[in-house]
Formats: structure tokens, sequence, C-alpha cells
């Protein structure tokens, strides 16, 4: 049966080589004064924004930076930072960098210009939750890495100051611009190309099951899981075109994500993000084979048309063994990338096990899984595969 859909998406996507020269044509259409630049130390370090701030500077733009955040962004530096936007009166918000980056970035908009602290406005609030009653500043998000799509999410993923991983979502909260240059990506070191891929991979394999559907979505999900197979080894391996194909499946993963949703590999990645610094990426990717597994007698269908659509000689293959040969594609490409299937977090027992999975179990993407009720001790089963205990 057809399913009837919507499909909006309110971001204008600038693609390709050598794109970031043209931001500030987008700061000037937005009659924007002043730019805050929100990028992490490290890739101030690299010179990746050095392009950005000339250009902004020969256009007379004026701007000023801010860095103080880390990767798995905490609420606290997403306050800090509107606070330094209404401080300098800028008017437009440029997001440089992976995830981190552009959860700041946009989590700011929406402070810069609203009441309270964005932690009011997450999805663990509840009902308690606060609407933006004012319009966000613009944002034009800029992604050096392949992986969370951020740059065309209607999300932003925050740890709170219970040092829970949260999130909003919202259309208010999709970039106004994306500028998606793969050339940010060439200076990529491996096991970041390496991990940011999974989490497209990721993305796309989740958005596709998610009970959210739309088709639309849908196709952008299927093209990114093939890109991903395709070339995310070449991509590791420091490949320049490999790695525009890996920005595009990136932003494919992202439009459906942002759609369809996440479902169980996002939740259980998010208490080992917060509490032992596991890569959000690494984390959804090792997730991924577990949650297949969980998902196979639901999702069977979906299985099938994955794999019919990324590998046109597994037609002959039943639908119900359709999820064994996902699998193995997995399998061989985390041997390609150099990554290892388990987590290594250290000593584990049972009380930190329970722990996470509690916390797992608060994540709004635990609703979006195609297998209902998700228990605490199917949560757990997921961290026993996941880690080396």
């Amino acid at each position: 049966m057809f399913m009837p859909f919507t499909y909006k998406h309110d971001v204008q996507i600038e693609f390709g080589p050598g794109k970031t020269k043209d931001i500030a044509e987008s700061v000037k259409a937005e009659n924007a004064g002043k730019a805050m630049l929100v990028i992490d130390k490290d890739l101030r370090k690299l010179h990746i924004a050095d392009e950005i701030c000339a250009a902004l500077t020969e256009n007379n733009i004026a701007y000023c930076i801010f860095d103080d955040f880390t990767p798995n962004p905490s609420v606290l530096s997403v306050d800090s930072c509107a606070k330094q936007i209404r401080a300098e009166h800028c008017e437009i918000i440029i997001a440089i960098g992976g995830g981190s980056s552009m959860d700041v970035g946009k989590g700011a908009a929406v402070i810069a210009t609203n009441e309270g602290g964005i932690m009011d406005y997450m999805y663990l609030r509840k009902d308690n939750a606060k609407v933006p009653e004012h319009p966000l500043l613009p944002v034009i998000a800029v992604p050096t890495t392949s992986g969370t799509g951020s740059e065309v999410s209607e999300c932003i993923v925050l740890i709170d100051t219970d040092n829970i991983k949260d999130v909003m979502y919202s259309s208010i909260l999709l970039p106004k611009y994306a500028y998606v240059d793969p050339e940010l990506t060439y200076k990529m070191p491996a096991s970041i190309c390496a991990n940011t891929g999974l989490d497209v991979l990721g993305h796309a394999l989740e958005a596709y099951i998610a009970t959210l559907e739309n088709i639309m979505a849908d196709l952008f999900a299927k093209e990114a899981i093939k890109l991903t197979f395709q070339y995310l080894p070449k991509a590791v391996s420091g490949d320049k075109e490999a790695r525009i194909y890996m920005a595009l499946a990136s932003m494919y993963a992202g439009i459906a994500q942002s759609k369809n949703g996440c479902v169980l590999p996002h939740a259980v990645s998010c208490p080992l993000s917060a509490s032992y610094g596991v890569p959000h990426g690494l984390g959804v990717g090792v997730a991924q084979i577990p949650n297949i597994e969980y998902t196979r007698d639901v999702c069977a269908e979906q299985y099938k048309q994955i794999l019919d659509y990324i590998d046109p000689l597994a037609h002959e293959v039943p639908a119900d063994e359709a999820a064994d040969g996902l699998i193995e594609k997995i399998k061989t490409l985390f041997t390609a990338v150099g990554v290892d299937m388990k987590l290594d977090i250290g000593a584990v027992d049972k009380a930190v096990i329970t722990k996470m999975s509690r916390e797992a179990l608060l994540e709004i993407d635990i609703e979006g899984s195609p297998r209902q009720p998700v228990t605490q001790e199917d949560v757990e089963a997921f961290y026993y595969k996941m880690l080396k205990l």
C-alpha cells in the first residue's frame, strides 16, 4: 500500500569543493553586520576557518569566535555562546566543524533570541519544555567531517546538567544555509573519518527502519547506505574523490534521520559518549549489528529492500535471510576501515550496564524502534554484545 507523505526541508544547500569561498554572500544576503563563528580549538589550530575569516574580512563583515566547548558539548557551553552573541551584537552564526560545533551553534541560535537556557527547551523536560517564542538567528552550517549530517538536520544533541545526553527536535533548528565543502574533510584523520563514516551508516540504516516513515527520506537513506559501503574504505585511506562522496552520503543520511528519526543504536550510544567519551559515530556503528539482530523479525522486508538496493547480486536472497547478508557486509566494512567491533571502556560490571541501560531508555530514539516494547533487559543485551567485558 502506498503511503501518502509530506516533505519540506528549508535549508539552502551549497555542495561542492571550494564552496566555502561563497559564505560571505550568504551573510550579506541576511543583512548581517556581524557574525559569530563557532569552531572548536583543535580546528582553529588546523586553520580550517582561515579562508572563511578572510572572505568575511574582504567583504567588510565583522566577526568574533566562540571555541569554549568540547566534543559532546554541554548545555552550559550553548548558554555561554549565546551570552557572547548577545554581548557582541552578532546577527548570524557560522558553525564550523563536526556535530559538536553545529549543535552549539544551532542551540545558541535559540537562546540568543529567547529566554532561559537551552536546557529549558530540551526533550527530557517533557511537558515542562519551553517552546521558542521568537525567531532564531540564522545559522550557516559548515561541516568539516562526514558523519552527523547536522547541517541539514532538525535536531541538536547536548549533555545536560545531569550528565545525560538530551535532544531538541524542531524544524526551526534547521540551518538557513548548509555549505558542504568536501575540501574541508581532506585533512580529517583516518580514525575520525572511519568513526564519522559509521555514524553515516547508522543514521541511514536506523532512519530506514524507524517507525516514522517518509518515502523521500527512505530514498536518501538507501543512497547513503550504498555510498558508505562503496566509498568509506577509500575515504579512510585518504582518497579525495571518496571523501567527496562521503560528504554527500553524510548529507543524505542527515536528511533521512532528521525526517524519520533514529532508533536503538543512537539511544545506547548516548551513555557511552556522555560517561566514557566513546566517539558518537563509533558507538552508533558498533550497535548496528546488535540492532539488526534485535529487529530482524519485524524488519525483514526493509532489510531485503536495503540489500537489494546496495547489491544487485542479492536479489535471490530470501527476505528472512537479508539481515544476515547485511550483517556480513557491515563486518566486512569494519575490517576494511580498521575498526574493532567491540568497545573497550575499561572494567564493566552489572551495575554499570544497568545504569547505562536506564539512561538509554530515557532517549527519544527508543520511541522510534520498530520492535516494541523495548525493555531494560533488551538494552542490557545490546551492551553485552557491544563491549569488551
